[in-house]
C-alpha cells in the first residue's frame, strides 16, 4: 500500500524537494492570508477606540479605510516585488517580504493614534510580495502533471488563514475587556488598557515569523536564470583570465533561451521596439554577474575579505544598475501587455477579482438584512458561525477536486465548468429567502451552508486555474513580473468591488425598487456577479489551448 502510494507521487514529480517546497509555500503564504483577515473581527472595535468621539455613521467609513490602506499598499508593491523576485532569485526576496510583514505587524501592535494604524495597515500591504512570488515559485517548481496539486495548497492555505485569522483574533482582541481580567502584573494590565488590540497583531507577526524560518529553512532557489548563468561563468575559466570570453557565452547563451522561447510562442512574443531598447543593458547586467559570482568563489576558498570598500563597491555597483533596471522593468511591463493571451487572462482575472472579493460582502449583507427586504435576518455570531464552518468543509475539497479534475480534463475546461456552476448557483441562492419566511431553520442553515460550500469551492478552483493560466503565458525568466502585475491589476477591483457591491445592494433595498420588484429588488446585485461570471466564461472561451501548459525555458 504504501509502496503503491509512494509510486504514484512520484509519477506526478511528488518528491522530497517538491514536498520541501510546499510545505515552505503552504506556511509562508499563510501569512498573506492571516494579514488580510484578522482585522475583520475588530475592526469597528479598534476604530472607536482611537476615534471615540466620532458618530456611529462615520465610524464604519474609517474602518473601510483601514481595510482600503492594506489593498492600497498591495497594489503599489506587487510589480516591483515580482521584478525583484526575477532579479535577486524567489527565496531571499520572500524572506525579506514576510519578514518586513512581521515587522509592521509588531509595529502596529503598539499603534498610538488611527493615522499610525492607516499608515504602517498600509505598509504592511506594501510589504506583502507573497502572493506573487509563490505563484512563480509553484510553477517553477512543478511540471504539468502536478502544477495543480500546487495551486491547489495555496487555496488551502488561504482557506486555513481565513479560519484561523479571525478566529484567533476575535478571541484575543481586548482581553480584559472580553474575558473580564483582573490582572495582579501592573505592568501586564497597563500594557493591555493602553494597547488592547496588540494581541492580535502579535500573533499575526507571529505567523510572518514562521513563514519567514519556513522559507529560510526549507524552500530552495527555483529561479533557473542565476543558476545556469553562474554554471556557463564557472565552466569557461575558474580564474576568469578573459572577462569577455565569459560575457559572449554568457549572452550567447541568453540568445539561444531566448530565441527559442519566441519560436514556441509564436505571435504573443513577438519582439517590440520596447523589448530592442530593453535589452541593451543586458551586457552590463552580464558583468556584475561575473564580478558578483567570482566574489563568491574567492569567498568560499578563504581569498576574500568583506570590508567597508568592497560593500560600498558592490551598493554603489547596484545604485548605478537601478534607473537601467527600471527602464528595463518598465519595458517588459509594456512588452508583455502586447500579447493577445495575456490581454485575454488579464481580462478574466480583473471580472473574477470583482465577483470573487464582492461577493463575500454581498452574503454578509445578504444574510443580515431584514426578512421583508428579502434577506435571512442572520445575527452577527450567526454568519461567523456560517464563514467557519464553510472554510472548514471546503477546504478538503479544494485540496483534491481540482488535481483530480485536471488529470481527466483541462484546466481550462475545469475552469469553464466551475464558473458555470458558479453563475447558476449566485441565480438560485437567494431562493432560500423563501425558506426563511416559512420558518424553515434547519433548512435555510443546511442549503445554505451547503451552497456556500459549493461557491467557495467554484472560486478557489477558479482562482488556481487562473494563476496555472497566468504562469504558463510567458517564460519563467519573467514569472515575478507577470504575477506582480496580475495582482496590481486585480487589487485595483479587489479594492473597489466591496465599496460598489455595498452601493448596488443598498440601492436594491430602496422603497422605489422594493416597488418594482423582481430584478432590481434584492436579486439586482446577484444578477449583475452572474453576469460578469458569464462574460468571463466567454472572454477564457477565446483564449488558446496552449495555456494548459508550461512554456519552455
Amino acid at each position: 500500500m504504501a509502496v503503491s502510494l509512494r509510486s504514484r507521487l512520484a509519477r506526478l514529480g511528488v518528491n522530497r524537494r517538491f514536498t520541501k517546497i510546499y510545505a515552505a509555500t503552504f506556511l509562508g503564504y499563510m501569512s498573506n492570508g492571516y494579514s488580510v483577515t484578522m482585522v475583520f473581527p475588530f475592526l469597528s472595535a479598534t476604530t472607536k477606540f482611537f476615534l471615540p468621539d466620532t458618530d456611529a455613521a462615520s465610524i464604519n467609513t474609517y474602518a473601510g479605510f483601514i481595510v482600503a490602506a492594506f489593498f492600497a499598499g498591495r497594489i503599489l508593491g506587487s510589480y516591483l516585488w515580482g521584478a525583484l523576485a526575477d532579479h535577486f532569485g524567489r527565496k531571499p526576496v520572500i524572506a525579506v517580504s514576510i519578514s518586513l510583514m512581521a515587522l509592521c505587524s509588531l509595529v502596529l501592535a503598539f499603534s498610538v493614534n488611527y493615522e499610525m494604524v492607516i499608515v504602517f495597515r498600509t505598509l504592511l500591504g506594501l510589504s506583502n510580495g507573497v502572493l506573487v512570488i509563490f505563484r512563480a515559485v509553484i510553477s517553477e517548481s512543478s511540471t504539468d502533471a502536478n502544477q495543480t496539486i500546487g495551486f491547489s495548497m495555496l487555496t488551502c492555505s488561504w482557506l486555513l488563514s481565513a479560519v484561523a485569522g479571525p478566529l484567533l483574533s476575535g478571541l484575543t482582541a481586548d482581553p480584559i475587556t472580553q474575558y473580564n481580567l483582573t490582572l495582579s502584573d501592573g505592568a501586564v494590565k497597563s500594557l493591555l488598557t493602553q494597547f488592547p488590540y496588540s494581541p492580535p497583531y502579535l500573533l499575526n507577526s507571529l505567523v510572518c515569523v514562521i513563514g519567514t524560518l519556513a522559507v529560510i529553512f526549507l524552500l530552495p532557489e527555483t529561479l533557473e536564470k542565476k543558476s545556469k548563468q553562474k554554471k556557463v561563468i564557472s565552466a569557461v575559466d575558474p580564474g576568469l583570465h578573459s572577462q569577455q570570453q565569459e560575457v559572449a557565452l554568457v549572452n550567447s547563451d541568453e540568445a539561444s533561451i531566448a530565441n527559442g522561447a519566441a519560436t514556441c510562442n509564436g505571435t504573443d512574443n513577438a519582439s517590440s521596439p520596447d523589448e530592442h531598447s530593453a535589452n541593451s543593458h543586458e551586457d552590463s547586467d552580464q558583468s556584475h554577474l561575473i564580478a558578483e559570482t567570482r566574489n563568491d568563489e574567492l569567498q568560499k576558498n578563504g581569498d576574500f575579505q568583506w570590508n567597508a570598500e568592497t560593500c560600498a563597491t558592490k551598493i554603489k555597483s547596484f545604485m548605478d544598475r537601478a534607473p537601467a533596471d527600471v527602464r528595463r522593468w518598465l519595458a517588459d511591463m509594456k512588452s508583455l501587455l502586447w500579447s493577445r493571451t495575456i490581454l485575454i487572462i488579464f481580462s478574466a482575472h480583473c471580472l473574477f477579482a470583482v465577483f470573487d472579493t464582492g461577493s463575500d460582502t454581498l452574503v454578509a449583507l445578504w444574510c443580515a438584512t431584514p426578512l421583508p427586504l428579502g434577506g435571512l435576518d442572520f445575527t452577527v455570531n450567526d454568519i461567523g458561525i456560517t464563514s467557519t464552518l464553510v472554510s472548514a468543509i471546503s477546504w478538503p475539497f479544494n485540496l483534491f477536486l481540482y488535481p483530480l479534475l485536471a488529470k481527466r480534463f483541462s484546466s481550462l475546461q475545469t475552469h469553464q465548468v466551475f464558473s458555470i456552476v458558479f453563475v447558476v448557483l449566485v441565480i438560485l441562492a437567494p431562493n432560500i429567502h423563501y425558506l426563511a419566511l416559512a420558518g424553515q431553520t434547519a433548512a435555510v442553515w443546511t442549503l445554505l451552508i451547503a451552497c456556500r460550500v459549493v461557491l467557495v469551492t467554484s472560486l478557489c478552483t477558479i482562482f488556481a486555474t487562473q494563476c496555472v493560466f497566468i504562469c504558463n503565458s510567458v517564460t519563467s525568466d519573467k514569472l515575478g513580473r507577470i504575477n506582480g502585475m496580475a495582482v496590481f491589476i486585480s487589487d485595483i477591483f479587489r479594492s473597489t468591488s466591496p465599496a460598489l457591491t455595498g452601493a448596488i445592494y443598498a440601492a436594491s433595498l430602496s422603497q422605489g425598487a422594493i416597488s418594482i420588484g423582481f430584478p432590481v429588488n434584492y436579486y439586482l446585485t446577484f444578477i449583475i456577479f452572474s453576469a460578469s461570471a458569464l462574460a468571463m466564461v466567454y472572454i477564457m472561451a477565446c483564449s488558446p489551448s496552449s495555456i494548459n501548459h508550461k512554456r519552455p525555458s
